[in-house]
C-alpha cells in the first residue's frame, strides 16, 4: 500500500473554524451581506435601511429592514396576500402584484415617516422616475435592494418590487437594464414591454386567446371570478383600481382571527391558565364562604 499523506489531522481541526449557520444551511451570502450592512463611520450610528425581497411559491414579502448588533430590524414591510383587501385575490405572486407590493411598501414607509405628501411617487409606470432628482426641503427617503440568493437575472420579479418602490417615492438607487423590454437606443418612457407586465396586459391576452374554449374556465378560473367580484372589465383595469386603492389608504389593516369550530368545541375542556392575580381572589373568595360557614355553627351553639 502506497503511502497515503493524512490532510485532517489533529493540528487541521485545532484550526477549523465553524462557518456561519445560515451560511451552512446555504440562506445568507455573507459576503454580501457585509457590503450590503457597513455604514460610513461619519454617519454616527445612522440606519442603513435595505429593502428585502423574497419571492415563495405563494406570496410576494418586500420588507425595509435595518441592521443592529443585536440583529436585523424591520422598519416596515407588505406583503402580497394583503392585495386582497383592494380586491385582487388571484396571481399574488405574478409580475404585476410584485410591483403592487413594492408600491404598497413603498406609500406606508412614507406615511409612517410623514413625506407621503412630498414625494407622490409616479403614476406612470413605463416613464423613468427618481425620488433623488425632486427638489424638497426633506431628502427622499433612501433604501438599497437586498434580492438574498435570487438570481438577479432581467425581467426577475425582484425588480418588478424595486420599481414599485422606486414609482412609490422612495429613492431606490438601480438601473433601468433589468426591466423587461428595456432597449438602450428606445426614447425614454416608451417602455410598452415592462408597462403590459406592471398592469397584466400579458394575463388580457391569454384570456382572450382561450375564451369560449374548456381550457378558459379552468386555467382562468379564479381570474374569472376576482373580475367579476370587482367589476372589472380587464386585469389591467383591475391593477390600475389597485394601485389607486393602495395610494389611498396604504395603512396596515390587522385581519381578524378565523373561526374554527374544533377549537371553540374543546374550549370547555380545556383548563384555562389563570393569573396571579384571579388566584388571589379565589383564595379570598375561599376564606369568606369558610368564615361565613363558621360563623353560623357558632350561632347555632
Amino acid at each position: 500500500m502506497a503511502f497515503v499523506k493524512l490532510v485532517k489531522n489533529k493540528s487541521y481541526f485545532m484550526r477549523f473554524q465553524t462557518k456561519f449557520k445560515r451560511r451552512r444551511e446555504g440562506k445568507t451570502d455573507y459576503y454580501a451581506r457585509k457590503r450590503l450592512v457597513q455604514q460610513d463611520k461619519n454617519k454616527y450610528n445612522t440606519p442603513k435601511y435595505r429593502l428585502v425581497v423574497r419571492i415563495t411559491s405563494t406570496r410576494v414579502i418586500a420588507q425595509v429592514v435595518f441592521a443592529t448588533i443585536q440583529g436585523d430590524r424591520v422598519f416596515s414591510q407588505a406583503d402580497s396576500n394583503e392585495l386582497r383587501r383592494f380586491g385582487l385575490t388571484a396571481g399574488l405572486t405574478n409580475y404585476a402584484s410584485a410591483y403592487s407590493t413594492g408600491l404598497l411598501v413603498a406609500r406606508r414607509l412614507l406615511k409612517q415617516v410623514g413625506l407621503d405628501t412630498k414625494y407622490a411617487g409616479n403614476t406612470t409606470p413605463e416613464k423613468v422616475y427618481d425620488a433623488s432628482k425632486s427638489e424638497e426641503e426633506r431628502r427622499p427617503f433612501k433604501v438599497i435592494l437586498d434580492s438574498g440568493l435570487k438570481a438577479t437575472t432581467t425581467g426577475s420579479k425582484v425588480f418588478a418590487v424595486l420599481k414599485g418602490v422606486a414609482d412609490g417615492g422612495v429613492y431606490i438607487p438601480h438601473s433601468q437594464s433589468r426591466f423587461p423590454g428595456y432597449k438602450a437606443d428606445a426614447p425614454e418612457g416608451d417602455n410598452k414591454v415592462l408597462r403590459d407586465r406592471i398592469f397584466g396586459g400579458h394575463i388580457d391576452v391569454y384570456l382572450k386567446k382561450l375564451k369560449g374554449t374548456e381550457r378558459e374556465s379552468v386555467q382562468f378560473r379564479r381570474w374569472l371570478e376576482c373580475l367579476q367580484k370587482t367589476g372589472s372589465k380587464s386585469v389591467e383595469a383591475l391593477y390600475q383600481k389597485v394601485h389607486a386603492e393602495i395610494r389611498k389608504a396604504p395603512e396596515f389593516v390587522k385581519r381578524a382571527a378565523k373561526k374554527d369550530p374544533k377549537r371553540e368545541h374543546t374550549k370547555k375542556f380545556r383548563q384555562v391558565r389563570l393569573t396571579g392575580k384571579q388566584r388571589q381572589e379565589n383564595v379570598t373568595k375561599r376564606i369568606q364562604i369558610r368564615q361565613k360557614e363558621l360563623a353560623k355553627l357558632a350561632k347555632k351553639k
